[in-house]
């Protein structure tokens, strides 16, 4: 009697453990589709690289010509600029011409750019209310580093800042030391060594 149950039994354990393998089976079959699925959906497309000629912008500082002006850069290759500025100085017109090299290209992927530049042009002014003599621009050279931001896909527009250190003439100094010794004139002012520009820019 034990003999004949013992048969039927191991038959039905057989069986179950071939069930619970096929299961097991299908369960990490579906688990593999699944991640292959969520695989697909978080991939991102590659962020298109455009050439980009130059820009154009206004703001205020040196860069842009005087207290405030506009600017112009071409891009004859992605890492560099040539640039030209005009702007309302205190006592007439300013202007800047100069270059800048970048170590990140100007290509559509990158929202921030850091570079280098120097210029020439107008980079010290004089003004005295009331005694037209002392009203003078000086011109020389600038270096400076500067910060351009891109906004948006396509990160064509944005914020450049821009900090400058001024090679002034001998000239200026001179004038400045003019305006300290005349006992009419009361100094408000003082040269300051930086000078800082920003401005809102559209590369086309």
């Amino acid at each position: 009697m034990k003999r004949k149950l013992t048969l039927p039994l191991l038959v039905l354990f057989v069986c179950q453990m071939s069930f619970g393998q096929d299961n097991t089976k299908l369960v990490t079959k579906d688990n593999t589709q699944i991640v292959a699925k969520d695989t697909v959906i978080t991939t991102k497309p590659p962020v298109k690289v455009e050439r980009r000629w130059g820009d154009g912008g206004v703001g205020i500082g040196i860069d842009y010509g005087g207290l405030i002006g506009v600017k112009a850069t071409f891009y004859p290759i992605a890492y560099l600029g040539v640039f030209a500025a005009g702007g309302y100085e205190l006592i007439g017109i300013g202007w800047n011409v100069g270059c800048l090299g970048r170590i990140i290209p100007a290509d559509g992927r990158h929202g921030v750019r850091p570079y280098l530049k120097v210029m020439y042009g107008v980079n010290g002014v004089t003004k005295v209310t009331g005694k037209s003599g002392y009203d003078k621009m000086f011109y020389g050279v600038t270096p400076g580093i500067g910060l351009e931001t891109r906004f948006g896909k396509k990160k064509k527009s944005g914020i450049n800042i821009d900090l400058n250190i001024p090679i002034r003439s001998p000239e200026y100094f001179d004038m400045v030391n003019r305006m300290k010794n005349d006992p009419q004139i009361k100094m408000n002012n003082s040269t300051i060594p930086i000078s800082v520009s920003i401005g809102y820019n559209v590369e086309f």
